[in-house]
């Protein structure tokens, strides 16, 4: 089975974003052209495959996803102790993870008087003055993916026909946006066709869809602030006296 939604947040939350050797950074900031890229590898200490190392076979099929049988690494680390599997024995590798996340503890913890809170704060010119209208399910996706939260508008007075097809066709945005880092290729394209015939029946009922995406910052904690995308979504009736929308 795969490694699951909640033991990764965990891993990813007591390694605090760091490699459990050197200590990097595994997430590197956007460029004004492309977004934030992840360099992080969630490696298992005990490998699942037969040939892998450090496997046993004898290890609990069940236990190879679990939270105690991850270490977070950069890809440089990652290599290096799945070819140096020798040296980097199972109790070694636990060891690393172990003592990497108590310092990770503590440095929290020392840091917890003094950090700001937490926020997010816009930025005027990254506000969107206009949601463009979309009609294309690939490109859609491709503005939603990687965003960490949602802004959505709609007519008032839907029937309830209306409402299912708006609120359904919302809900498959969103549940997109929680789990597209875990699409596969075919995936991703199995749902853009999805989402393709959605915008196509929602077009048919006389609905048009505007979406846009800004950038906000998120500040405070540990850390220097980061980029926090969030997506603006809007389902109009085309005959929505306030529909204005880029040509």
């Amino acid at each position: 089975m795969p490694i699951s939604d909640k033991t990764r947040k965990i891993l990813w939350a007591r390694s605090g974003n760091r490699c459990a050797v050197c200590r990097i950074s595994l997430i590197v900031n956007p460029t004004e052209k492309d977004s934030d890229s992840v360099v992080g590898e969630e490696c298992h200490i005990i490998s699942p495959a037969p040939n892998g190392p450090r496997h046993d076979s004898n290890f609990a099929s069940d236990k190879f996803d679990a939270l105690d049988n991850l270490v977070l690494l950069c890809g440089t680390h990652h290599k290096m102790i799945v070819d140096q599997c020798e040296t980097y024995s199972i109790g070694i590798v636990r060891a690393i993870k172990q003592k990497h996340e108590t310092w990770v503890e503590a440095k929290l913890r020392d840091n917890s008087n003094n950090k700001e809170p937490v926020c997010v704060r816009r930025l005027l010119q990254n506000i969107p003055t206009k949601l463009p209208r979309i009609s294309s399910g690939k490109d859609l996706l491709g503005i939603a993916s990687d965003v960490c939260g949602h802004y959505f508008d709609h007519d008032q007075n839907l029937t309830e026909e209306e409402t299912e097809l708006v609120g359904g066709f919302v809900q498959e945005i969103t549940d997109w946006i929680d789990v597209s880092s875990d699409f596969e290729p075919i995936d991703r394209i199995r749902f853009a066709k999805r989402i393709q015939d959605l915008l196509d029946e929602l077009e048919n009922q006389g609905f048009f869809v505007f979406v846009a995406r800004e950038t906000q910052q998120l500040e405070g904690g540990v850390g220097a602030p980061s980029a926090f995308p969030v997506l603006h979504i809007s389902v109009l009736r085309n005959s929505n006296s306030e529909i204005q929308y880029k040509t």
